[in-house]
């Protein structure tokens, strides 16, 4: 849901506990450290009844 989206890169934010499974809720933290520390970032879209699309962005090598 939207309102989740600010809070997906909180370390071990879970989401919907209706949809709990294995995990510890640090996955897109860490995804979201690697790619700022490499001078990117981590975009988010969703959209109800189609899914949510995380995109990672990196500088292109020198």
């Amino acid at each position: 849901a939207d309102e989740a989206l600010p809070r997906l890169f909180e370390r071990f934010y879970r989401g919907d506990p209706a949809h709990s499974g294995d995990g510890s809720g640090l996955g897109l933290a860490i995804v979201a450290a690697v790619a700022q520390a490499h001078g990117g970032g981590v975009d988010v879209a969703s959209a109800p009844g189609e899914g949510t699309r995380v995109s990672v962005r990196l500088p292109k090598a020198p």
